[in-house]
């Protein structure tokens, strides 16, 4: 059985529909396709760097002012401001009862009175370690110098208990 030839059918090419492009397919139907946005991802770089940063200056910070030695290091140098400035009864009222029983305060007026430490000093504390053991007291010394002018003094201090009170005290010259 032969079937009857239609007229222009040996040259009418059957046609497939036409298949999307990936960005027809991202876009959705009848959308367009989304533009890249290279600032958008600079921005959020830049912010993510930014706030990586300032939680890594929040750590370090936290280690330097929380560190065992930084208490040490700040009583040591009120108390060599206070020593400075002329201000002993309140660097006295920082001493253990056991240092008020080998220095009474006019003993230390008199010491400091001869090493001529006036106003004009100022200390740098080198190093301060703190030692805190279990079952005991906490424990500190600072090191450092006291310059008054031309003049140099090494300072050694030893700090007991929480709050830290002065157990020993070194002013010599250098």
């Amino acid at each position: 059985m032969t079937f009857p030839q239609l007229p222009n059918q040996s040259q009418a090419r059957m046609e497939r529909p036409r298949e999307p492009t990936p960005q027809e397919l991202w876009a959705g139907p009848g959308g367009a396709p989304r533009k890249r946005s290279p600032w958008l991802w600079i921005g959020l770089g830049v912010g993510g760097a930014a706030a990586l940063l300032a939680v890594a200056a929040a750590v370090v910070l936290a280690l330097v002012v929380f560190s065992p030695g930084a208490g040490v290091k700040r009583a040591s140098e009120q108390m060599s401001a206070d020593l400075a400035s002329g201000n002993l009864s309140r660097a006295y009222g920082e001493f253990t009862p056991a240092l008020k029983q080998h220095l009474s305060e006019t003993e230390l007026t008199s010491r400091l009175t001869e090493l001529q430490i006036d106003p004009t000093c100022a200390a740098d504390i080198q190093r301060a370690d703190s030692l805190a053991r279990a079952g005991q007291r906490p424990r500190g010394t600072a090191e450092g110098v006291l310059v008054c002018g031309s003049r140099a003094f090494d300072l050694s201090y030893r700090w007991e208990g929480d709050p830290l009170m002065l157990d020993g005290i070194r002013i010599q010259p250098r």
